[in-house]
Parts: C-alpha cells; structure tokens; sequence
C-alpha cells in the first residue's frame, strides 16, 4: 500500500464522510464552533453521533450510556475543530481541485441509488443538498491533498521498524476470543409492559427452538440497533458487551441460543454463529497492520504538531 493510501485512510477529516443509509433526527441546526470564520453546526456533530449513538443504545444504559455519550460527543467536536483548522489552511493557501475530480465522487454515490431522485431524497431527508454534497466532497479532497504535500510525503517506513515494533510488541499480536452473534431484543413500553415483554420475548424463543428462521423473527420483533440485519452484531470480544449478557453468550457453542437474558435494556434472546479462539498472530499476519500502525503514529504526531502551530493563531469560539 502506498503512503498516498495509506494518508487516506488516516486523514482526520474522513471523520465528517457522509453516512447515506443513516436516518437522522430532525435538529435543530445552530452553530456550535466558528473555526476561522468555518462553522461546524449542531446537524453536523449529529450526522456523525447518530449511527454511533445507536450502537451504544444497544450496549449501555443509565449512567454508562450518558457518559459514554458525553464522551463521544466531546471527541467528535474536537475532531471537528481540528477538521476546520485543517480545512480554512487549504482555503487560505487556495489548494487546487479540479471539478471533474469532485464529479467522480459524485458519480460513485449516484450508484448507490437507482435514479438521482433517489439520491437527493436521501440526501435531503440529511438535511443537504446536491450542491453541498459536491461542496462537502471538494473540501475533503483540499485536506486531504494538503495535508498529503504537507505531512504524508515525509513519512517513510522501513521493514526494520515493522520487524522491530513486532520483535518488541509480539504479545500485542493475539487475535482474542470471538463469538458472532445474532440477538432479539424486546423492550418493555407504554403499549408493552414488563410483563408482556418478557411473554413475547418466551413465546418468540420458544419458536426458535422449535426450528423458527432467527434472522427472519428479529428483523419481525426486535427493536435492538441491528435489527433490519436480522440481529447480526458481528464479532465479540470480551469486554464489548454488558457483563451479564458476556458471561452467557461465552459459555455457548456455535448454533446454541441463549436463554432470555433480562437487563435494563429490555428483554434479550442470543444466538451464537461463530466462535473464534485466542490466538497468537506470526509476523506475516500483522506485518501490513504494523506498518498501518507506524503509519497512523507518525502522522498523527506530526498532525498533532502542525494542527497546534494552526491553532496557535486561529479564531476558534464556541457558542
């Protein structure tokens, strides 16, 4: 992989690319940050939140899910900052784009979608425009060529630092202990209560185990973040996933489903498709993940020391 490729997947900015399939809630959209006169607006932080904001409703509640939240929250306006500082140096020093450039990405999204109808629907059910788009997709490429003349031409990295970082980091390099899941998840409402919940959630279990399709009955019922996939939440590592559901899935072979687990959330039914075992990796399997690593450590630094001389003579205020 090429350093060009390589500063493409690391540039910070790719933190604003657009998630089309996401249906956002309606915001209001006031300005939360004036970067150099770059406004980074509240419909932009949400654009961002939303998915992530789904996944942790699925994974936390109460206190943790609020600080999570807040976490997330606070990471992503300073990544939006620091977008900005990014973004009005380009402007400042006019990087050059070329309209046909910004029309091929264009064009890649249109794919996507059967007409360009479809495709501005969907983008303004986003709250944009055809026009932003194309304005979105030109400064992302400015940042992203600036910052590649600017930082991702001085890094090189040598097989004797992959080797080393190996040589010196080798426990580091263990694939750990995996389950794929599938899950239901029923949670209890004005229209269902506790007790109506954990009912449906039995007679829904007792059709699995009478042969019932899975994937079929949690796209039909449960009302987790995975829901329109059939429940598929991928790999699980210890540590993903709330301790009282954990020490249940882990326990259970390939093609097992859980009993009903009761947690804050609601009511829950697993299935186990996939387990992977704690394994130690040799060098040929993370040699190019090193060098990504190596990668992503020597530009961030320099990032970090080029976004703080920005930042020294910036206009950031916040609302």
């Amino acid at each position: 992989m090429t350093i060009s490729r390589r500063l493409l997947a690391a540039v910070v900015f790719l933190s604003i690319a657009l998630s089309l399939g996401a249906a956002l809630a309606v915001v209001v959209d006031k300005i939360v940050v004036v970067v150099n006169g770059e406004a980074v607006s509240e419909r932009e932080i949400e654009r961002i939140l939303e998915p992530i904001y789904e996944q942790y409703r699925g994974l936390y509640y109460g206190d943790e899910l609020i600080k999570k939240l807040e976490e997330v929250r606070r990471k992503v306006i300073e990544q939006l900052v620091e977008d900005k500082l990014i973004l009005s140096e380009a402007k400042r020093i006019e990087v050059p784009i070329e309209d046909r450039d910004i029309e091929a990405r264009v064009r890649e999204v249109l794919k996507r979608f059967p007409s360009q109808d479809d495709m501005e629907k969907a983008l303004a059910e986003q709250g944009l425009t055809l026009k932003e788009l194309r304005k979105n997709y030109k400064e992302q490429m400015m940042v992203r060529k600036l910052i590649d003349s600017k930082i991702g031409s001085t890094i090189s990295i040598s097989p004797v630092e992959v080797r080393d970082y190996y040589q010196k980091r080798s426990s580091e390099f263990v694939q750990p202990e995996q389950v794929k899941l599938r899950n239901i998840l029923i949670r209890p409402k004005q229209d269902l209560p506790p007790q109506k919940a954990e009912e449906l959630a039995k007679e829904l279990l007792g059709r699995i185990r009478q042969g019932g399709d899975f994937v079929a009955i949690a796209k039909e019922y449960s009302e987790g973040p995975n829901a329109a996939e059939g429940g598929d939440m991928g790999y699980i590592k210890k540590g993903d996933i709330l301790p009282e559901i954990e020490k249940v899935i882990f326990e259970l072979k390939p093609g097992d489903v859980s009993d009903i687990i009761r947690t804050d959330l609601g009511y829950h039914i697993f299935k186990v498709e996939d387990r992977l075992e704690r394994k130690e990796k040799d060098f040929s399997e993370v040699r190019r993940e090193i060098e990504e690593t190596l990668f992503r450590q020597k530009i961030r630094d320099k990032i970090r020391v080029w976004v703080f001389n920005l930042r020294k003579n910036a206009y950031i205020e916040f609302k």
